[in-house]
């Protein structure tokens, strides 16, 4: 149970008219089966609000010992992922058990729990859920209805723990495509995917033809339209339950208990599991994947020789990106679109051209030489590779505008060719999945910055991003804040974060924005006051968080007033926001007191109003009066206009 999510529940104000109605059903009775020999049976946390209408349900494996603390879990799920701004009055539950642990927890907090035996809406939102599941059968298909054996199922088991345990999402991104030259793939799995770069959903994805991949990256295409294999891991509550007891049954690996194994074709048709055939190609995918080697990934094409029912089976597999690199075009019909920093080199010789031959010709020479030059499709344009730190730079610039392994190779080429190089440094780190390392890479980058700076580095103080040679190294410092702060090191991470302020008071990176919420994390007001005061903006995030810091240092006082009146006139849907049921949209840009900022500012505060006692009750109350001031306000002044 996550004490600290129920411990901010219950400092949430209390609505009156609110009411959460929660139990537990076994997932064999919903769907009317035997019930499970097993103790730990799949079951059912049902939870809905009479007031809002809402519901929230999860399955869940629970034994007779967690039963109290699964359907508090999900009861706070429902809160977190509705981002209710209050908590009900009362909670009531069908066990009499469970009623009485619940009253414990929230005992003295102006929440009631009692035992009910009959919840009118409950059992109608049950009955609801019987209903489908009575009519449509088990959502979720189940290797037992696929016609493969129980020896396929097996090696399956063991293919996919392998996998998991090679752990290729710190090596391949889901733009590396993978092709499958051999055995001869079937329909639907002649490409796949590693899944799990983001650190969301790990697995494998297949296609039927790259350019359906292409199409997805692009947002040119609707998956629901394309068939396409998915073999992801999960829990054991989000597998099909029949796969769980297989796995019991015959026993078989799992890496973790989150790696439990699903594989399904998704169409505009039912999903279904794969067929025995289907099975078998996947196995052998899996095991020489597994099996793979990171000098083999990059050489672009690698066989491997793997076992499949006591018979070898070659296995040919491919990256296209590493044997034929895509160009600057390509990547953006691909959907990549190419990082600012791109321009950086390309501006920089720009000026050398201009600093070498200002002297020599007229500004109109001057002019035509530069567009003779520097002008045309990035892919035409060649930059020096005279000597190592030329060629270093060269393969730098490749590498930002190229993504997935291809970007780690040329990184590994220019640092190959100048070990210092900050940029390749940079990238190779961004590319590093494992956080200490990633420290690592970005130090060292920030010290061969700083080295090849020299006396501008001092000089260079108050303007440091206005110079194109400073960037790379700013941008070390950056990755490196962000690192430590990942790594729980905050104070370090602050103290990185204070100095590229003062070396860039311009804070062209919005470091002020990112250092702000950690010190409030570590209580350090006055330090978060003296930000707030050098940078005096209009948008709603620096009016909302001036208001909480006012608050933190004052409480109710006046001036945390006029602080939260002024994030109100700043923008005044984040109140609306938090108190809808409807979830906040996240938009690529907003305008100044728009919704979608709004729901920015929300998404980038949260978490400390959360940890400010009081802050977020208070924010409602205030909003409530300066909704009948205004209120009043526009009515006086009808009054006027007539008169």
């Amino acid at each position: 149970m996550n004490n600290r999510t129920l411990k901010k529940f219950l400092s949430l104000p209390v609505n009156a008219e609110e009411s959460w109605k929660g139990g537990i059903i076994t997932f064999a009775d919903l769907i009317g089966l035997v019930p499970d020999s097993d103790e730990n049976e799949i079951a059912i946390v049902l939870w809905c609000s009479t007031a809002s209408k809402l519901v929230h349900a999860k399955p869940l494996q629970l034994s007779a010992e967690s039963r109290l603390e699964g359907l508090v879990e999900v009861m706070l799920e429902f809160y977190a992922e509705q981002d209710f701004p209050f908590r009900p009055a009362l909670i009531e539950c069908n066990d009499r058990e469970l009623a009485n642990g619940l009253s414990e927890l929230v005992c003295d907090s102006g929440t009631n729990a009692r035992f009910v035996s009959e919840m009118t809406e409950w059992n109608a939102v049950l009955q609801d859920m019987t209903e489908l599941f009575g009519s449509a059968g088990p959502q979720l298909p189940s290797l037992s209805d696929s016609g493969c054996s129980e020896k396929q199922i097996q090696e399956f088991a063991e293919a996919s723990a392998a996998f998991y345990r090679a752990g290729l999402w710190d090596y391949l991104e889901d733009v590396d495509l993978i092709k499958i030259e051999t055995p001869k793939p079937p329909r639907y799995l002649k490409y796949a995917v590693v899944l799990g770069a983001a650190s969301e959903t790990y697995g494998l994805g297949f296609y039927d033809d790259a350019e359906d991949h292409y199409d997805l990256m692009a947002q040119r295409a609707d998956p629901r339209e394309l068939g396409l294999f998915s073999l992801t891991f999960g829990s054991r509550a989000e597998a099909s339950s029949r796969d769980v007891d297989l796995w019991n049954e015959l026993e078989l690996p799992l890496e973790t208990g989150e790696a439990f194994p699903t594989m399904t074709f998704f169409s505009e048709e039912q999903p279904r599991s794969p067929t025995p055939k289907e099975l078998d190609f996947a196995i052998v995918v899996l095991r020489a994947l597994a099996a793979t080697y990171e000098e083999e990934l990059d050489s672009g094409r690698w066989t491997k020789s793997v076992e499949l029912s006591g018979k070898r089976k070659k296995c040919v597999l491919a990256i296209p990106n590493l044997i034929d690199p895509p160009n600057h075009g390509e990547w953006m019909r691909r959907g990549k679109m190419p990082e600012r920093r791109g321009n950086e080199r390309h501006f920089k010789l720009v000026q050398q051209f201009i600093a070498e031959n200002e002297d020599n010709m007229s500004i109109e020479e001057l002019n035509a030489a530069i567009n003779a030059q520097f002008t045309g499709p990035m892919d035409d344009f060649k930059f020096p590779r005279d000597t190592p730190a030329d060629r270093a730079e060269a393969l730098c610039q490749e590498a930002i505008e190229s993504f997935g392994r291809r970007r780690v190779q040329l990184a590994r080429q220019a640092l190959a060719e100048d070990p210092s190089h900050v940029e390749a440094n940079v990238l190779l780190a961004e590319s590093t999945r494992q956080v200490d390392r990633r420290i690592e890479l970005f130090r060292g980058a920030k010290e061969h910055g700083k080295a090849q700076l020299g006396q501008a580095f001092e000089e260079s103080v108050e303007h440091f991003w206005g110079l194109s040679d400073t960037r790379p190294f700013m941008r070390a410092c950056h990755g490196l804040a962000a690192a430590l702060h990942e790594t729980g090191q905050s104070n370090e991470a602050i103290q990185q974060y204070q100095e590229m302020l003062r070396l860039n008071p311009n804070d062209n990176q919005g470091v002020r924005y990112e250092v702000i919420p950690l010190l409030l994390e570590h209580n350090r007001e006055p330090e978060a006051i003296a930000l707030l005061s050098d940078y005096r903006e209009e948008t709603a995030f620096w009016h909302y968080m001036k208001s909480l810091v006012e608050f933190r240092c004052s409480g109710r006082s006046e001036t945390s007033k006029k602080a939260m009146r002024s994030a109100f006139r700043a923008n005044e849907h984040v109140a609306e926001l938090m108190q809808s049921n409807e979830p906040p949209l996240f938009p690529d840009s907003y305008a100044l007191g728009s919704p979608e900022e709004a729901a920015i500012c929300i998404r980038e505060l949260a978490v400390v109003w959360d940890e400010t006692e009081g802050y977020i009750e208070w924010m409602f109350q205030e909003y409530v009066s300066w909704e009948k001031e205004k209120s009043k306000r526009l009515r006086d002044q009808k009054r006027r206009n007539r008169k």
